[in-house]
């Protein structure tokens, strides 16, 4: 007849204990083995739900975008060519987009920070020390846009310089045209107020980009939309995703967005994705 466990010697205690564990202690061990699986279940569910997390985690991106119509806006929703581009590349890769619409200005500092993870931008070399650029996805032509009714012989920018042409603050132009010592500007914080002015005939030309020159006088002067044409392109400026140099695995996120456009470009959706935006107004 066997004692009590609790009646037990100690070395009996530590030699049946083994016993026990198997024979007279089989109805407690069902209740042992569930605290087991579950405290294993818990723990491979927990380490499954951090690294689904860390996953999420790497596979966002937070964009940062210019008020740009028609490439970045807000209207009954953020949209645009460029976040349309973006978030197609991205999604195709499996990240997740976020994005915020900002004035340029402070765009540009938050991605510059490492605030934002990046920022549809031209390329200047100067930029570089903050930024690194993906693969050009789309291009903006530079514009003289003026009132028809101007004439203007434009050859070279000594062509202009009786003119006065209106600039957005903290714009990349190009060198040419930023350094020229000879052309009179007049600088506004964003492109509406420069369309604004050139209607208005404060200014004789409006730097600008053509798809947005046509955006906005379609959108805000329908009636004087057709009133305006280009005097010629200053230059073709190619857009980048620019990704901070201070957000974090950034060079991961700049191969997964380069992997993403070339898909797209493949299958033919950025091409659709472009055709969209190419408006008729403006020559």
């Amino acid at each position: 007849m066997k004692l009590p466990f609790s009646a037990l010697t100690l070395k009996q205690k530590v030699a049946g204990y083994k016993t026990v564990t198997i024979n007279s202690y089989i109805f407690q061990a069902p209740s042992q083995i569930l605290i087991f699986i579950s405290f294993l279940f818990y723990s491979t569910h927990s380490l499954a739900t951090q690294s689904e997390q860390t996953l999420a985690k790497v596979k966002s991106f937070n964009l940062v975008a210019a008020i740009y119509p028609p490439y970045n806006y807000q209207d009954e929703g953020i949209k645009g060519l460029n976040i349309e581009v973006i978030k197609a590349a991205f999604s195709t890769v499996g990240y997740q987009l976020n994005i915020e619409i900002l004035p340029f200005g402070r765009a540009f500092q938050y991605a510059k920070q490492g605030t934002a993870d990046g920022i549809a931008l031209w390329y200047s070399k100067e930029r570089t020390q903050w930024f690194e650029f993906s693969t050009a996805f789309t291009h903006s032509e530079l514009v003289f846009l003026k009132s028809t009714s101007l004439q203007v012989n434009y050859q070279s920018l000594n062509d202009l310089t009786p003119y006065t042409i209106g600039t957005v603050q903290k714009y990349a132009y190009p060198e040419s045209f930023a350094s020229h010592r000879n052309i009179k500007t007049a600088q506004v914080l964003n492109d509406e107020q420069n369309i604004n002015k050139l209607v208005l005939g404060r200014i004789d030309i409006a730097l600008i980009d053509k798809r947005m020159a046509q955006f906005i006088l379609r959108k805000n002067h329908p009636e004087q939309q057709y009133l305006f044409n280009s005097a010629g392109i200053l230059k073709n400026k190619k857009y980048y995703l620019a990704i901070s140099k201070s957000s974090k695995n950034y060079q991961q996120k700049l191969t997964a967005f380069n992997l993403g456009l070339a898909k797209i470009k493949g299958n033919g959706i950025l091409e659709k994705i472009i055709n969209r935006y190419n408006y008729k107004l403006v020559d």
